[in-house]
C-alpha cells in the first residue's frame, strides 16, 4: 500500500474534529488531537487559507466553515454571514478602536452572529453571547434593519408587536407614537441610533443597563438586508457625534465589503 501522508492525515482529523462541534478552542482540540499547539495553529491556519475552517472573533474558537455542511444540513445563514463578516469587521476595529457588532433579523429579533468586543478589550454586557437577541424597535441595528428592509417584512414585523406588545414600557412607547418618525430619520440619516432609554436588555433601563450607545447602518444585498453592523462605546463619554463623523463612513464601506461578499 502507498504510504499515506502524516501531515494530511492530521489536518483531516483536526478537520473532523470541527465538524463534530459548533466551536473549539486550541486548548480543546490540542486535548483530543494530542497535536502539539505549534503543529495545530499551522493546520489551522491552512484550513483557514483554504476556506475550510474560521475562527470566531466574538469567542476566538475555531469552526468548520460553513461551505462543508452545506451538503449535510440546511444552510445556517447566520453562521455564513458571519464567517464572510469577521475580517471585515476586525479591520473596522483596528481602524475605529470601538468594537462592532454583526446582528441578523430573526423571528422578530436582532441576533447576534459575531463581535469585535473581545478585540476591544471593552467589558461586556454580562448577558451578551453569540445568539443573543435584541430588542428590535430600541436597539441601533433593530431600527437600521426595520428602516431599510423591504416594506412587507417591515409591516409583518409591526404587526407582530402590535400583536404582542413589547415587555418594555419604553418599547411600547416608541411602537404605539415614534416608530414611522424614528424610520424616516434613519433612512434620512443614512444609519440608526440606539434609543437613549435602552439598556440593552428587554428589562427596562431602571432595571439592566449595560452602560452602553451604538449606531448601526444596514448591509445592503440588492432589496435584502441580510444583516447589520453597528459601532459602540460607553455612553458615559458622550461621543455620538465624534464617532458618527470621524467612522460613519467606516461603517458604511465595512457593510458594503460584507454586501459584497455574500454570493450571488
Amino acid at each position: 500500500m502507498t504510504k499515506p501522508i502524516r501531515a494530511l492525515e492530521r489536518g483531516l482529523e483536526v478537520l473532523h474534529l470541527l465538524r463534530q462541534h459548533e466551536g473549539r478552542s486550541l486548548q480543546q482540540l490540542h486535548e483530543a488531537s494530542a497535536l502539539p499547539k505549534p503543529t495545530l495553529l499551522r493546520i489551522l491556519h491552512t484550513l483557514e487559507a483554504g476556506g475550510l475552517a474560521w475562527r470566531a472573533i466574538y469567542d476566538g474558537q475555531w469552526r468548520c466553515s460553513v461551505m462543508l455542511t452545506l451538503g449535510v444540513r440546511p444552510p445556517e445563514r447566520f453562521l455564513r454571514l458571519a464567517e464572510l463578516a469577521a475580517p471585515h469587521l476586525a479591520a473596522l476595529q483596528r481602524k475605529a478602536l470601538w468594537p462592532s457588532d454583526l446582528l441578523i433579523y430573526n423571528d422578530y429579533r436582532m441576533e447576534l452572529a459575531e463581535s469585535t468586543r473581545r478585540l476591544s478589550g471593552l467589558s461586556m454586557n454580562p448577558r451578551y453571547s453569540l445568539g443573543y437577541r435584541v430588542d428590535l424597535l430600541l436597539s441601533a441595528p433593530g431600527r437600521a434593519w426595520l428602516a431599510f428592509c423591504a416594506e412587507e417584512e417591515r409591516a409583518d414585523a409591526l404587526r407582530h408587536y402590535h400583536a404582542h406588545p413589547p415587555a418594555n414600557a419604553r418599547g411600547r412607547a416608541v411602537l404605539a407614537h415614534e416608530i414611522d418618525l424614528i424610520l424616516t430619520e434613519t433612512r434620512t440619516r443614512g444609519y440608526a441610533v440606539r434609543d437613549a432609554r435602552f439598556g440593552g436588555s428587554e428589562d427596562d433601563i431602571a432595571v439592566f443597563d449595560d452602560g452602553f450607545d451604538a449606531i448601526a447602518v444596514p448591509i445592503l444585498a440588492g432589496a435584502r438586508v441580510p444583516g447589520c453592523i453597528n459601532l459602540v462605546w460607553p455612553r458615559r463619554y458622550g461621543l455620538r457625534a465624534k464617532v458618527v463623523e470621524a467612522h460613519l463612513e467606516d461603517m458604511r464601506a465595512t457593510a458594503r465589503a460584507i454586501a459584497e461578499s455574500i454570493p450571488g
